[in-house]
């Protein structure tokens, strides 16, 4: 193979390592991570970006391949009944060529293709990655708002014990009011005959004298 030739290759090789990297089960931190590195990296960004320009020169290869296939096809010499002999050299040549033509047809048709199929997969598991931060993020906001409605809950469960407290208190005050009134009111009584014995007691004192 030509150097160019061997290039793709060795893409096509890098292409079939990143697929099986990026569809591997690996744990999602994982995973994460190196999703991260790579769309963190200005190293990997450039490396990304001199790939199209690479992928645009095979798809020129691909075409030039295509072109060179149906030449070949075109150039095949039918066979001609008025020559006896046969020409084996220019038919190995002819197979020979259009097995190469082959070969880069499918060489690099395929790394073409895997580019489409390797960056589309990519994007769903970026994608689906974030779904799953989102989901997660979702579950542990869900579990605070729990906690915080636990707490809550349990706040208004106090509050209701302390109301209920400071009412049976109200109640044993307003008791104690009616305890106070009433000796109050015995006192007053009490004090009224105390003055009128003693209002008595001073006039018979008198009446003797």
């Amino acid at each position: 193979m030509t150097i160019y030739y061997t290039t793709v290759f060795f893409i096509l090789v890098l292409e079939m390592i990143s697929f099986g990297i990026l569809v591997f089960p690996f744990p999602s931190y994982w995973r994460r991570a190196m999703l991260k590195f790579v769309s963190s990296s200005p190293l990997i960004a450039k490396a990304i970006r001199t790939l199209k320009i690479v992928f645009g020169f095979i798809f020129v290869l691909f075409i030039d391949a295509v072109n060179r296939l149906q030449r070949i096809d075109q150039d095949q010499k039918p066979e001609d009944a008025s020559h006896p002999y046969h020409d084996y050299n220019y038919e190995a040549s002819q197979k020979a060529s259009k097995f190469y033509a082959q070969r880069n047809l499918y060489l690099t048709g395929f790394t073409l293709f895997l580019s489409l199929i390797l960056e589309r997969t990519s994007t769903l598991v970026i994608a689906m990655l974030k779904h799953e931060e989102e989901l997660e993020y979702a579950k542990t906001e869900h579990a605070s708002s729990k906690q915080d409605e636990k707490t809550l809950l349990n706040m208004e469960k106090s509050y209701e014990d302390e109301i209920k407290t400071l009412q049976n208190e109200v109640v044993q005050l307003q008791k104690k009011k009616g305890e106070y009134e009433n000796l109050k009111q015995k006192i007053e009584q009490e004090a009224k005959e105390y003055h009128k014995l003693a209002d008595e007691r001073t006039k018979l004192d008198s009446t003797t004298i």
